[in-house]
């Protein structure tokens, strides 16, 4: 794998985004307090992001087309009770139209 592609990855200490060219983002799990998804229209193109909230405000966007997403997918699902794998990949099919979906909150 290029060490320079962006890429998205989560390990014991949180979900991370990787842009391949130095700067790494990310939110520490129990930092986690809503999943929301939404496509947007770039140019013609259809993007589709999970995002990662925090109760201090700061948003982590994943872009599901990134390499890893699946698996940090995967470990949300195994992380947040209630957050099933099934609903985050099931997120590529909202379209720029859709309002964005709130997937998991903390209660």
């Amino acid at each position: 794998m290029n060490p320079h592609a962006p890429r998205l990855y989560a390990d014991p200490r949180g979900v991370w985004r990787d842009d391949g060219v130095g700067r790494i983002h990310g939110v520490r799990w129990n930092e986690i307090d809503g999943v929301d998804a939404y496509a947007i229209d770039a140019d013609g193109t259809r993007q589709v992001f999970v995002e990662l909230g925090t109760a201090a405000g700061h948003r982590l966007e994943l872009p599901i087309d990134w390499p890893g997403y699946r698996e940090v997918a995967t470990a949300l699902s195994l992380r947040l009770a209630g957050l099933r794998l099934e609903t985050l990949l099931g997120a590529g099919h909202l379209r720029p139209e859709d309002p964005p979906a709130v997937l998991w909150w903390r209660d």
